[in-house]
């Protein structure tokens, strides 16, 4: 197809565009399952992204925890039992336990 007019090279960018708007604005609804060993969050998540991220509605993700050193978050964990977290090693690496604070169940 020849394009012969800019009108019409505009209206094909602004196809293009609206489609990439729409694929990348698309939510994810997260819903438990109530018969998890787990347990279940009072609310279902739903996320429109990741890159970036976004506020976590109240009482969504309850295993997740920040990870903070000198009040700066520094890492996420997940709560894996009522006395341990789990996060990636470079997060805690040369870091002794008392300089490190654990923030659950905010946002």
């Amino acid at each position: 197809m020849k394009i012969t007019q800019n009108g019409d090279l505009l209206k094909i960018l602004l196809v293009i565009l609206f489609n990439l708007i729409r694929i990348t604005h698309q939510t994810t609804t997260y819903s438990c399952n109530a018969t998890a060993s787990c347990g279940c969050s009072t609310n279902s998540a739903t996320l429109s992204r990741i890159v970036g991220g976004e506020a976590a509605t109240p009482a969504t993700w309850g295993w997740a925890v920040s990870l903070n050193i000198a009040n700066t978050s520094l890492c996420g964990g997940s709560i894996i039992s009522a006395s341990w977290v789990i996060t990636a090693a470079h997060c805690v690496n040369s870091q002794t336990a008392s300089s490190i604070t654990i923030y659950a169940g905010s946002n």
